[in-house]
């Protein structure tokens, strides 16, 4: 954390303890869900589990990244996001790919299977450049503005 300024720091903390109250409201929507209800979305409680794991973690990364928290100051930021969604389309890609070969790994008896952590991961790296690319069309909008 020592590449990371004092209002870095703040706003990475304070978004993470949103995440996780984020997290542990999911979890027991979830736990009341599967009692009260008897229902349950993944194919496993251990697929929920890491699926909404996935959930906060986009959350917190597009939050950080909104407010210039994710990325250190010395960091190639465009650089990084150009990798990020690189990574990310290719794990889409590789997700479609998946589900038109062998659709079960993806969803299975309508439950989401394990095959769809792969399409949240997609998901998760594609996320965090557009997030930074629409925050940098915003800030030289405003920056015209005042200017």
């Amino acid at each position: 954390m020592k590449q990371y300024d004092e209002y870095q720091k703040l706003m990475r903390y304070k978004y993470g303890y949103y995440s996780f109250i984020y997290l542990i409201s999911l979890l027991a929507l979830n736990y009341i869900l599967g009692l009260f209800f008897n229902f349950q979305w993944g194919a496993s409680k251990e697929t929920e589990m890491l699926i909404i794991m996935f959930v906060v973690a986009i959350f917190f990364a597009n939050i950080s990244v909104y407010h210039n928290a994710y990325f250190r100051k010395k960091d190639d930021k465009k650089g990084y996001s150009w990798l990020l969604l690189i990574v990310g389309l290719l794990g889409l890609y590789t997700t479609y790919q998946t589900f038109l070969v062998r659709p079960e790994e993806i969803m299975i008896n309508g439950k989401i299977n394990e095959g769809a952590t792969q399409f949240f991961s997609g998901i998760l790296f594609v996320s965090i450049p557009i997030t930074y690319f629409i925050k940098n069309k915003i800030d030289e909008k405003r920056e015209r503005k005042e200017g």
